[in-house]
């Protein structure tokens, strides 16, 4: 009789092992790639949003004869305090919402702008209407609206309580840019020592009711027949730089500004200062926070100034939109005294920047 032997085919572990180790490597290697082309399509997408706000404030230039105010921000309406002259409507002080709500129309969100009831009460606290509920729904800052969102930054939006109510709110991650205005100052409560070196990059003779820049949160607003402040609404002839030196609008991350936090249509919305260096880090939730980690003021989104610069999630910079429509990635590392010029819409230097 013959003798078989049977041969079992198949891996040892050590095999195993290897084969384990050799996908390991490979997916490795691949995850970043993967990961780039995912951020490269994001950031393409976050071109897009801000190409079609481009689009957007130049139709409304068109239609209206100005660019929208930046926002309409008096300061607080409590009891009656005023740190500056307010618009009433109905005996109530009103600050009226940013430059995000003014352009809804050209971005076919005419049924939300409409719900705005032509911008004729106090915008920060309107909410969203509830058969249900006579004091109404959602706050309208709570209402997502994908163009005011860079995908690389996404979120889920924030928790607010208002008149008792907690509510989710809605940031945007662009912001107007109010250049280098002379208008940087100091959180009593958060402070940042660089403050100085800030303001001194300044353009000379600019203010909140004067800005470097295109816009200011003490924006022109439209008459209602009551006395306020009338504040600045720039026009495109006030760009004497150039549209295509001037920058518009560009990104913000939600997280690390207390200001953007608070929805895309809160009056409260200060425009970005070009004083402030490309993605400076000011991630810590508070004061207290920034301190613990060994930084200061100027780290912590609390801070009035260090958290209303140009940030974005993209690695190296950020995007920006120009008065003439197009959009650009400013480096990080950009000239500082080249993106004060960038920011200001008519300091009548010249500017050279590669994009």
């Amino acid at each position: 009789m013959r003798n078989y032997r049977f041969r079992h085919v198949g891996f040892t572990l050590v095999e195993l092992l290897v084969v384990i180790a050799i996908i390991g490597i490979l997916v490795g290697l691949l995850l970043p790639a993967v990961q780039a082309a995912r951020e490269a399509a994001r950031r393409m997408q976050c071109s897009n949003n801000l190409k079609q706000i481009g689009l957007a404030m130049l139709n409304y230039e068109s239609a209206t004869k100005s660019l929208p105010p930046g926002s309409a921000f008096y300061g607080p309406n409590v009891n009656g305090r005023a740190a500056a002259p307010y618009e009433r409507f109905e005996g109530r002080l009103v600050n009226r919402p940013p430059w995000h709500y003014r352009v809804l129309p050209f971005m076919e969100q005419v049924g939300l702008y409409n719900l705005f009831e032509g911008d004729k009460f106090p915008t920060d606290n309107a909410r969203m209407p509830d058969p249900s509920n006579p004091e109404g729904g959602e706050l309208m800052r709570g209402q997502k609206i994908s163009t005011f969102i860079c995908p690389s930054d996404s979120n889920g939006g924030y928790n607010a309580t208002v008149n008792g109510r907690s509510s989710r709110v809605q940031p945007a991650n662009y912001m107007g840019c109010m250049g280098p205005t002379n208008s940087v100052s100091d959180s009593p409560t958060c402070g940042c020592p660089l403050v100085d070196q800030f303001r001194a990059l300044s353009q000379a003779g600019t203010n909140v009711n004067n800005p470097a820049g295109v816009f200011t949160r003490r924006g022109g607003i439209p008459p209602t027949g009551a006395a306020g402040n009338a504040g600045y609404t720039a026009k495109l002839g006030d760009l004497t730089d150039g549209t295509s030196n001037t920058i518009l609008v560009g990104e913000v991350i939600a997280d690390w500004s207390a200001h953007a936090r608070n929805g895309w249509s809160h009056s409260n919305r200060w425009g970005i200062y070009t004083q402030i260096p490309i993605n400076w880090k000011s991630e810590y939730p508070n004061l207290n926070a920034a301190l613990t980690a060994g930084k200061t003021g100027c780290e912590a989104r609390c801070n009035w100034n260090a958290e209303v610069g140009f940030k974005s999630r993209h690695t190296g910079g950020a995007q920006v939109v120009l008065g003439d429509g197009s959009v650009h990635f400013l480096s990080q590392t950009i000239d500082m005294v080249m993106y004060q010029r960038l920011g200001s819409k008519n300091d009548g230097q010249p500017v050279n920047v590669e994009f």
